[in-house]
């Protein structure tokens, strides 16, 4: 079932796309041919995020962007990273897919983490962009504090209003003004569901026992004006990774993909091209 096609940053979007598996419905877009490359988005994103990357590497990848359980058009799942992980699986299924390469940025990171862990052999290699392991919480804690200002935010506001917050959280102020609408335009779309679902996953979560099992290339992608997940906190995922390197955006914030989407994209695109197997 297709959706409308949307335009994004005068770009035209690939159409919305549902696939009904038997763990509930996930919306995701796809465009090009080849290699498969899954794209898996952050807390205040969606499929939509990927627009530049979508473009670019589907002239040579066949690319898929989800929307992670509670976005777009996707049913919540468990908050449960175990919960998340499966339903990549459950995509890539679908679309009879045996292998792919994963990009992925800060929620999505903790999803893919443990998606490769949990589906080794799934994945030939795997780039994380301004994420961690989790937070690591105990399983009795409460939603973190960060996590109910949003929420809050997310009834309190008008949907622009809520927008434009998360983009000012998540960008310098030397960010463009195209790159900040764009954020903001996709954070506007937030839902309750999704929000608390990946909210409570990623507080929970804590993949550091899962990160040696990864035996594949992985890279790890920061901005060093990040403040949402500062880079040492990613970088900090390299004492448990086997084959692993990390590099650093000068400039950007918690949204490389949008800030400096051609720096962003070399890096990737590199990377794969030296490191996938």
């Amino acid at each position: 079932m297709n959706d409308m096609i949307d335009t994004l940053a005068g770009t035209e979007l690939p159409a919305l796309r549902i696939a009904e598996t038997e763990r509930g419905r996930i919306s995701f877009r796809e465009a090009g041919s080849g290699p498969t490359l899954v794209l898996l988005h952050g807390m205040n994103g969606s499929s939509k995020s990927w627009v530049y990357q979508l473009r670019a590497f589907s002239t040579v990848y066949r690319v898929i962007a989800w929307d992670a359980p509670g976005y777009g058009k996707s049913d919540p799942v468990a908050p449960d990273a175990d919960a998340y992980a499966a339903q990549v699986e459950s995509l890539l299924n679908f679309l009879k897919v045996d292998r792919a390469a994963v990009v992925a940025h800060s929620m999505g990171g903790v999803v893919a983490e443990r998606f490769c862990a949990r589906h080794p052999g799934r994945a030939s290699s795997l780039v994380l962009s301004g994420t961690h392991w989790g937070n690591a919480a105990p399983p009795e804690a409460p939603l973190a504090a960060k996590y109910e200002r949003r929420l809050q935010e997310l009834e309190m506001l008008s949907a622009k209003e809520y927008g434009e917050a998360r983009a000012q959280k998540m960008m310098p102020a030397s960010s463009s003004r195209e790159a900040f609408d764009q954020i903001a335009q996709i954070a506007s779309e937030a839902t309750r569901a999704g929000l608390l679902g990946a909210g409570q996953m990623v507080e929970k979560a804590d993949n550091r026992p899962f990160l040696p099992s990864l035996k594949l290339p992985v890279l790890i992608i920061t901005g060093d004006s990040d403040t949402v997940v500062a880079p040492e906190r990613s970088q900090a995922m390299l004492d448990f990774l086997s084959d692993a390197r990390s590099v650093s955006i000068p400039g950007v914030g918690h949204a490389a993909y949008v800030e400096a989407p051609e720096k962003f994209n070399r890096i990737v695109e590199q990377f794969l091209r030296d490191r996938a197997t």
